[in-house]
């Protein structure tokens, strides 16, 4: 009942040799797999008023202006380097230990009762606390106390990371205004600036190819919406099907693949970002650890990409090929990111990676753009949706390309080869239901893609 049809309209399927047949998906799993992984909140952001630096692109779409310019920077709240090199992800190992009668228990400090040290237990009892009225009556006293230390080492964290994330980000403004004083004839730091009509999207941001099927449908053919309107998310943009279908080549199951950028845009993105790394590896900016992790766009002014390509593209094409598969009614949270990997991991360059570890990400719909440079290897594979009979098996892999767009399911796991030679950017974006599937969903369930019949969840209505 879960498989999609030959083509979702009329997609044609791929002819290259390395591509292989999609294997219809069963029926998803009925039983829970020991994997967990938390729904990420956005971090707040205090508003300033500075400006001459670039307005910044709320996650959900609003526009944010720069913060304040302060260089008081605490080293203690930042990891002074980040590891260069290998294909992990930042996810934290579980730890389990043995119990005396062989079951695998999450060790702890009690020996019995609420263990503060538990994730499980702390959301059994969040759910218990949302489900039930005098819920803590059943507990002991010293249970109670346990839990509000639990809670408040979880809130002391929240406002931790809230804190670090705002020193951050005054540090990285800061480098930005050094890059833009340098920049003496502006073809960097031009990029940073909004764009602010249709006219400059179509000629100086989109593939050609991409721009005539946004602009020939009849929702811009017949009355262009509002730029800001768009943008701000308050006009959802409808897209032609029977268009898409020329633009859009099916490549695995909900994998699909469409030019999408233009080749001089791509350099000048991929141009600023190693400027802005390179100039982080300078003493004063190295505790900023930018060449050491993906950048996120929000933090360098160019949040503006993000907003648009996520309302433009990623939102009503989604809603063409995902809104059944994946149960979402629309998508309203973004998060954009360049990552770099290279057969020499660098920090300079910003490819601190030379490849990933199959993984699937905190996204219901992932957007993936190659932005070069020269290089061998760093393919994508793709190996099945969790939660259904195919996960883990290889499906196939598609070798990025300047300027072109990958729209993926985001639990469709995939993996990046190892780079054999030169350094491998990509621009990806993900989007998430917050409103919708993640509203009714806890992250186990999500992740596993169980519901209905699937699933006895706490998180059922």
């Amino acid at each position: 009942p879960h498989a999609r049809p030959a083509s979702p309209f009329g997609l044609r399927l791929p002819t290259s040799s390395l591509m292989v047949t999609r294997q219809a998906i069963r029926p998803r799993a009925h039983h829970c797999r020991a994997v967990f992984i938390s729904h990420i909140l956005a971090s707040a952001r205090g508003a300033g008023n500075e400006p001459f630096l670039p307005s910044r692109i709320g996650r959900g779409g609003a526009r944010e202006m720069s913060g304040s310019m302060s260089t008081d920077i605490d080293n203690n709240d930042v990891p002074s380097s980040f590891s260069i090199g290998g294909g992990a992800i930042n996810e934290k190992q579980r730890v389990y230990a043995k119990s005396h009668d062989g079951d695998h228990t999450v060790s702890g400090e009690q020996s019995g009762g609420f263990d503060p040290n538990s994730l499980p237990h702390a959301l059994h009892a969040l759910a218990g606390l949302d489900r039930y009225p005098n819920y803590l009556s059943r507990w002991s006293v010293d249970e109670i106390d346990r839990l509000e230390v639990s809670l408040e080492r979880q809130l002391q964290e929240v406002r931790r990371q809230k804190q670090s994330t705002r020193e951050r980000q005054d540090g990285i403004d800061v480098l930005l205004k050094r890059v833009m004083k340098e920049d003496v004839d502006g073809t960097l730091t031009k990029i940073l600036a909004p764009p602010f009509s249709w006219d400059e999207i179509r000629h100086h941001v989109l593939d050609p190819r991409a721009a005539d099927v946004i602009f020939r449908s009849k929702q811009f053919k017949k009355n262009p919406p509002e730029f800001d309107g768009v943008l701000e998310g308050r006009i959802q943009v409808q897209l032609d099907g029977a268009q898409l279908e020329d633009l859009i080549d099916q490549e695995f199951y909900d994998v699909y693949s469409f030019p999408l950028l233009s080749k001089e845009f791509c350099i000048r993105v991929r141009s600023l970002i190693q400027q802005v790394v390179s100039m982080g590896e300078q003493e004063e900016f190295k505790h900023l650890n930018l060449g050491r992790r993906p950048v996120d766009l929000d933090t360098i002014g160019l949040g503006w990409i993000n907003t648009l390509l996520f309302h433009l593209v990623i939102r009503p094409i989604s809603q063409q090929l995902f809104a059944e598969t994946e149960e979402f009614d629309d998508l309203d949270w973004r998060q954009g990111y360049i990552a770099g990997y290279s057969v020499n991991p660098s920090a300079p360059a910003a490819t601190p990676r030379q490849r990933l570890v199959s993984h699937t990400d905190d996204s219901e719909v992932t957007l993936n753009v190659g932005l070069g440079e020269d290089f061998e290897g760093g393919a994508l594979q793709f190996r099945g949706l969790r939660g259904t009979d195919v996960e883990g098996q290889l499906l196939g892999e598609f070798q990025p390309q300047l300027g072109t767009a990958l729209l993926h399911a985001g639990r469709h796991l995939h993996e990046v080869t190892p780079v054999t030679s030169g350094n491998r950017y990509a621009f990806i974006i993900w989007a998430r239901s917050w409103k919708s599937l993640r509203a009714n969903t806890c992250p186990c369930c999500w992740l596993n893609r169980r519901q209905g019949s699937t699933c006895a969840c706490i998180c059922g209505s």
